[in-house]
């Protein structure tokens, strides 16, 4: 038990009434014992109901709603157990204060802190340690408590009374993909479920032939909904207890797995894959040796015929000595979102954000509550209008031990920050050679910047084409120019004011890479969005 029971009963009950009431306070107790909680959490009501004031069976059920994360339920208990019992103040103090933590009510945990200090239930250092937390969840909060933000858990049809975690949505939101932990052991699988009729239908295990008797996990859809990379454990072929696979979908059917090989897996623990929106870095995590901590982020470049570069620490900007884990890089190729217990937390682990700028990593900022909680909150990914963000909790409230839930995201979070001249590159806008009609695989960028434009209508923007150096630079210059065209066209067929966009093709004369390999050629061909005024 979290709480002593120490507690006298001092109810002026019928002995008849007081005897009931500690046999289903007994019973309770072994339900409690045999983990059926629910069964326990009612045999305590029942002996309430017959003795409302037994300290025991109040304690109890304080205890279970405690353990269970129900906070409001455990303050109004704790509340009236004090009241009946002073005494009780000071050992409660703590579940009293995580219980105003774990729902957000920052003002009363401050002055439960401030109360216990004068009566010295708390000493200087644990006080000390619960303001600077209380402070730093209020700081980190106010914004989203101010604009209402809502989270929302998906519901029966993805939730059950298992885990389901690693949230994944294809660019277009018609299809989700989660993990989900069967039963109570560690076997995990993939589930689908897909939007029709303005809601999510029943998840199902994913179509081919990804599920095994092995555990998957982990997995992320790429920009284009063709490929998923995800987590395999314990499987024959891996390198370590935990490889980097990945899967192309052929006809609505995931295709075998194929290993991503040496050097992205090790003897070590490869884990959490993501791919960049032109599925040209793969971002992971691992606990190899070299790092900052215990999980750290990392990033591997491809280098073409299947190959891919000796992976590369994302160093101390994004990596702590805690761990780094679930990484999901944003189609605008700037915003980078991870989970972490390193950095600064309300909880057990959080999720924070931070922008990819001039090649550099900002600082991350946690999201803050009602996204983030004394709780574990990990794997958020947004979707393609970077609006939406889905991810896992073990908060109360939820169909099992962790859910999906979904919110709106703030928009100091969202992709596609108004900065003056800064070059934004469109990722996964992509020609044929010699050609300049715009490939479906580049509808998710554009749905992106539509929305970016219609969102911000004072934004005046200049579409930039560029090429690498194969071919005379006559034709390049006709090409870029072209191409930065269609983007245009397709902008102003969707909407947008013709007066607010331009367009230039600038040939192969401003690459950001070398052009002696496929790879740094790669990069030069390329579309960018420089934002010309805000006004």
């Amino acid at each position: 038990m979290l709480f002593t029971l120490c507690g006298q009963a001092q109810q002026k009950a019928s002995k008849q009434n007081q005897k009931k009431s500690s046999l289903l306070l007994k019973k309770g107790l072994e339900k409690a014992e045999e983990g059926n909680l629910d069964a326990a959490v009612s045999f305590f009501n029942q002996s309430i109901e017959l003795n409302p004031l037994n300290e025991s069976s109040l304690l109890s059920l304080a205890d279970l709603m405690y353990q269970m994360k129900s906070y409001d339920s455990t303050i109004g208990l704790i509340q009236k157990i004090i009241l009946l019992n002073p005494s009780q103040e000071k050992p409660l103090i703590i579940p009293l204060l995580t219980s105003f933590l774990g729902i957000g009510d920052f003002a009363r945990a401050k002055s439960t802190v401030h109360a216990a200090r004068l009566k010295t239930y708390l000493d200087t250092g644990v006080a000390s340690n619960y303001e600077r937390l209380i402070e730093f969840s209020s700081k980190v909060s106010e914004k989203n408590l101010m604009q209402g933000l809502k989270i929302e858990n998906l519901g029966s049809s993805i939730n059950t009374k298992f885990s389901e975690y690693f949230p994944s949505v294809s660019s277009d939101d018609t299809m989700i993909i989660v993990t989900r932990r069967i039963e109570q052991g560690t076997n995990e699988d993939f589930f689908s479920s897909v939007w029709r009729n303005n809601q999510w239908q029943s998840a199902l295990p994913l179509q081919g032939k990804i599920n095994t008797p092995f555990n998957e996990g982990g997995q992320k859809i790429s920009s284009n909904g063709k490929t998923m990379v995800f987590t395999g454990c314990n499987y024959p072929d891996g390198y370590g207890s935990c490889d980097l696979y990945f899967t192309i979908n052929v006809e609505g059917r995931w295709t075998e797995r194929l290993n991503f090989g040496n050097p992205v897996n090790t003897s070590y623990w490869e884990s959490a894959p993501c791919l960049s929106s032109d599925m040209k870095s793969l971002y992971f995590s691992s606990n190899r040796p070299g790092g900052f901590g215990g999980m750290d982020l990392y990033v591997s470049h491809y280098l073409g015929n299947q190959q891919w570069s000796q992976p590369q620490n994302l160093g101390p900007s994004i990596n702590t000595a805690g761990d780094e884990m679930f990484p999901f890089f944003h189609f605008d190729n700037a915003s980078f979102y991870f989970t972490s217990n390193g950095w600064k937390t309300i909880g057990g682990s959080d999720i924070f954000v931070s922008r990819l700028v001039g090649g550099q990593f900002t600082v991350p900022v946690n999201l803050g509550y009602p996204i983030n909680t004394i709780d574990n909150e990990s794997g958020l990914v947004v979707n393609a209008s970077g609006k939406l963000a889905y991810f896992s909790s073990d908060r109360y409230g939820g169909f099992g031990q962790m859910d999906i839930y979904q919110f709106n995201l703030p928009e100091e979070v969202q992709a596609f920050p108004v900065k003056i001249q800064e070059k934004i590159i469109l990722n996964n806008i992509h020609f044929e050679t010699a050609k300049w009609e715009l490939k479906m695989d580049a509808e998710p960028s554009l749905v992106l910047l539509t929305e970016f434009l219609l969102k911000n209508p004072a934004v005046h923007i200049q579409i930039n084409g560029h090429t690498d150096n194969i071919g005379n630079e006559s034709d390049n210059t006709m090409l870029s120019t072209q191409r930065a065209k269609s983007v245009v066209d397709y902008l102003i067929a969707k909407g947008i004011d013709s007066k607010r966009l331009a367009y230039k093709g600038f040939g192969s004369l401003q690459p950001i890479a070398e052009n002696q390999s496929e790879v740094g050629r790669a990069k030069n061909r390329r579309t960018e969005m420089v934002i010309l005024s805000n006004e």
